[in-house]
This record gives structure tokens, C-alpha cells and sequence, in this order.
């Protein structure tokens, strides 16, 4: 039963992460799109779009600390089952993930730093 949990859980967790987080944030959004989404928006707008970036990722690399802490607790001679390989296929799919919204942020805040 414990291992089900153990396997579920983080599952549950990166789906609710995936689905319920970020709040109006792209990690898909083409950089084109951004850019030019950018240029048309007022100082408040982007204020509230780098706000909503900024949050998304600090979610995000909560999430990679939680993955993190339970790979801690996987036995050595554990670490290469497959419990071990889904959890590190997950850090790093939310890596990706943080990289992807750290660059759209990046767009947003260079068009908000042109802007005051």
C-alpha cells in the first residue's frame, strides 16, 4: 500500500502543479507571440504578467525541492528502480518547464524595464 502511495502521490501532485498553477502563464507561448503581446501592453499589465511569471516559477521550483526530498528517501541500492528514474523524469520535466517560463518572464520584464 505504501508504495502505491509513494508512487501515486507525486503524480497527483505534478498533475494538480500542471493543471491548477500559473494563472493566466504560458510556458508554450511562442517568444514571438510574447514579444509582441509585450509591445502592446500598458505598465500595469506587464506588471501584473511578470508578477504572475515570477509566482508560477517560485511554484515550480517548490515542486523540484518536493521531488528532490523524495528521491532523498530512496534507498541507495534503490536509486536505479524505477521509482527513482520517474521521479528524476519528473525534476527535469519541471525543469524544462521553469526554463521555458524564466524565458517568456525575461521578455516581459525587458518590455517593462523599456517602458519606465
Amino acid at each position: 500500500m505504501r508504495k502505491i502511495v509513494k508512487i501515486i502521490l507525486p503524480i497527483v501532485l505534478m498533475s494538480f502543479i500542471l493543471t491548477g498553477c500559473g494563472g493566466g502563464v504560458s510556458e508554450n507561448k511562442p517568444i514571438s507571440e510574447v514579444k509582441a503581446e509585450a509591445k502592446t501592453m500598458s505598465l500595469d499589465q506587464l506588471k501584473a504578467t511578470v508578477a504572475k511569471y515570477k509566482a508560477a516559477i517560485e511554484s515550480k521550483k517548490a515542486e523540484i525541492d518536493k521531488l528532490t526530498a523524495a528521491i532523498r528517501k530512496i534507498p541507495v541500492t534503490q536509486m536505479l528502480g524505477d521509482e527513482a528514474k520517474k521521479l528524476k523524469g519528473d525534476i527535469q520535466n519541471v525543469s524544462i518547464s521553469v526554463k521555458a517560463l524564466t524565458e517568456r518572464l525575461n521578455v516581459y520584464a525587458q518590455a517593462l524595464r523599456s517602458k519606465t
